[in-house]
């Protein structure tokens, strides 16, 4: 026995394992001696008295028990000096009579409550219940066994994690909840990996910049270029994975600087393939970070380079697949830029080439799950444009071929968490145009099966950034379907959901320009909500939160188009209040300077985009301050402006749209126009499942 299990020092916890999973058995050991407990939690009263600093000693090596007697003496021993037992639970375990029996006698010291489980194995999909032992799929009850549904932590692949299994383990034997352990975790790794990064980032700088002077070098050998580029890319990948969890990527900027420099002086023509699908790979992850940090014109830059780069590889060797799927990287990224930059026509010439490049690959092995994803993300590329362009009727098609693939890539990877969260992005997608289309009953459904998704993997994974973003636009979308129904209450509470969300993701991703703005729209809409309730103080509050959001989203870069809507969206609803007040005159200067930008940005056509319904909205507030300081003629013709743009063919059914078309035809007097289109609304509400 080791020094460091001496019975007399008692153990915080026992391991039963069987010998199949020693390996799991020694993880855990170390793992869990090692956790240093939140001082918030040290010395508090926890099931086994007052919590300790660390988890230590905790019992792992077992002597061999006799083959025809109770258990050994020693582990007995060591059974009635442990806090907990911790059961190592695998289909081997299962059938492990030590481990069960291990489990029974502890049990009988300590009580059902100091049990906990954690399941091993590497078969992903197989039933949990396979790998309990018997003591503890069953427990006494009143004379007879009582089948029992145990609670046990994941280490299977597409399971909990090594990470959040500790962490459910300790929590477990602090008695806290596990939230709130993982965000102290949280806080603690990012505090180390600051300082970590703080000490490391000048001689990554360092390592990039004599990489370069190799690079540049003319008296060196080909393989010390091969070497010099892997130190940038791993300089570049190492320094992304300690900046990006403690939301810090502008402290690359001069690494990235440094190797973008040395890049942009190289000609892809003169480099062997080796060196060009560095210079690819480098150049798309500076891209990505660009793309996170908000900075699209530096990013589009970038992306310039790799397509470049890339076209250059795919010229060398037309057909070769690998080939074929960098190069749509590069024009993935190359079209999304152009959209998020409001560069429609740029952005569907590169949705298409992508998707002409997805089709090529698709052919070469249709059983390549890799090749099958790429044709359904380009679908959902060419759908998103096409639903921003106020077509929804293109778009539908397209995020119907999307949500097929993905759906049969679901299917045949249960237990991928990323297929699931593609899987949830594609009803997304489907809830939009149909909603954009009218069709608010359907959208509905697709939006209430996406969070349905989320919300076993957030269960699972708290902290997983992507389920949790896109949990916040899912609930801002039903939010807005309930308050075009009339359901303010449940729209504020959707809205306040949505806005807590954000801004505690906000809080753990500070820089991330993306994470901003939509905490900023979150703001808005929970102001709209309080606005519609009456509650004035309450609204404007919001309104100057996502005021300072998105002021600060469009300091980091004004081309974002999205953000710009955003931003003015939050000034109509600062006039909607300021008009509410009795500031009609501050109203309508907020609300002419709203219409006046819109209509120089809004599609013509009568195109159902974003921007447009701002414009209308703008033009309703505006007649209804006008007419508030008695310029009744000038109102109207502002309300007459809106209806002749809602009432032209193509302006589509979203409800929005027809909630300002009503409105505006209530205030011309159109007593049977705004009737039908209450009717229409009234339907639509009907549709959505309210009752």
């Amino acid at each position: 026995m080791s020094s460091d299990q001496k019975p007399l020092a008692g153990y915080r916890a026992f391991l039963s394992y069987s010998s199949h999973d020693r390996s799991w058995a020694r993880w855990l050991q170390r793992s869990l001696e090692t956790y240093i407990v939140p001082r918030r939690f040290v010395g508090v009263q926890t099931p086994a008295g007052p919590a300790p600093r660390r988890f230590r000693p905790i019992f792992r090596d077992r002597t061999e028990l006799a083959a025809d007697s109770d258990l050994a003496a020693s582990i007995q021993a060591a059974l009635e000096r442990s806090a907990f037992l911790i059961a190592v639970c695998s289909p081997h375990a299962a059938q492990s009579r030590w481990v069960n029996a291990e489990i029974e006698r502890f049990r009988g010291l300590r009580g059902e409550g100091r049990v906990l489980s954690v399941i091993v194995g590497d078969t992903p999909g197989q039933s949990h219940q396979d790998s309990f032992p018997p003591a503890l799929r069953y427990r006494e009850g009143e004379g007879e066994a009582v089948r029992a549904e145990p609670i046990a932590a994941d280490l299977r692949p597409g399971g909990d994690g090594r990470r959040l299994a500790r962490l459910k383990l300790v929590a477990g034997m602090l008695g806290v909840g596990l939230d709130e352990l993982v965000r102290r975790d949280d806080q603690r790794r990012n505090r180390q990996l600051a300082a970590v990064t703080a000490a490391s980032l000048s001689g990554m700088a360092i390592t990039v910049a004599l990489a370069g002077a190799a690079l540049v070098a003319r008296s060196e050998a080909r393989s010390q270029h091969a070497q010099a580029e892997k130190m940038i890319n791993v300089a570049l990948v190492d320094l992304r994975g300690r900046l990006e969890p403690i939301g810090r990527l502008d402290l690359m900027d001069r690494v990235a600087q440094d190797a973008l420099d040395y890049y942009s002086g190289q000609n892809p023509s003169d480099l062997d393939p080796k060196s060009l699908a560095s210079r690819a790979d480098a150049l798309r992850l500076m891209g990505e970070i660009g793309i996170q940090r908000g900075n699209l014109t530096e990013a589009l830059r970038v992306f310039e380079q790799a397509s470049a780069t890339t076209a250059e590889l795919l010229a060398r060797s037309p057909n070769d697949p690998g080939r074929l799927y960098d190069h749509a990287q590069s024009v993935f990224w190359v079209g999304e830029i152009a959209r998020e930059r409001g560069d429609t026509k740029t952005a569907e010439a590169g949705f298409g080439r992508y998707r002409q490049i997805a089709a090529r690959l698709y052919p070469i092995d249709p059983a390549n799950d890799k090749w099958r994803a790429e044709l359904g993300y380009a679908d959902t590329a060419l759908g998103s444009l096409f639903l921003e362009e106020g077509r929804p009727a293109d778009a539908l098609p397209a995020f119907q071929r999307a949500f097929s693939v993905s759906q049969g890539l679901a299917d045949r990877h249960p237990a991928d968490i990323q297929r699931r969260l593609e899987l949830a992005q594609c009803h997304a997608w489907l809830g939009g145009a149909l909603e954009k289309l009218g069709r608010i009953g359907e959208s509905r459904v697709h939006r209430e099966a996406e969070l349905a998704i989320y919300r076993p993997i957030l269960a699972a994974n708290p902290t997983l950034r992507e389920a949790r973003f896109a949990t916040i636009v899912a609930l801002q979308v039903l939010g807005r379907a309930a308050l075009f129904a009339g359901d303010v209450d449940g729209a504020r509470a959707r809205f306040t959901d949505a806005a807590t969300r954000a801004e505690a993701l906000l809080a753990e991703d500070r820089g991330n320009m993306d994470t901003t703005s939509i905490a900023g729209l979150s703001q808005v809409y929970r102001g709209e909500a309080e606005l519609a309730a009456g509650r004035l103080d309450e609204a404007r509050a919001a309104q100057r939160r996502a005021s300072v959001l998105l002021d600060a989203a469009i300091a980091h870069d004004a081309s974002v188009a999205l953000w710009r809507g955003y931003r003015d969206e939050a000034t109509l609803l600062e006039a909607a209040i300021d008009a509410r007040s009795g500031a009609s005159a501050d109203a309508q200067r907020l609300d002419q300077s709203i219409a006046s930008r819109a209509v120089s940005e809004t599609p013509g056509g009568g195109a159902n985009t974003d921007r447009f319904w701002l414009l209308q909205r703008a033009r309703l507030q505006l007649g209804d301050d006008l007419a508030a300081t008695g310029r009744s003629a000038a109102a109207r013709t502002q309300w007459q402006a809106a209806v002749d743009a809602l009432s032209a063919p193509g302006a589509g059914y979203e409800p929005r749209l027809l909630v300002v078309l009503e409105a505006a035809d209530q205030r011309l007097g159109r007593r049977a126009a705004a009737s039908l289109i209450a009717r229409r609304l009234s339907d639509l509400s009907r549709l959505s499942g309210r009752a």
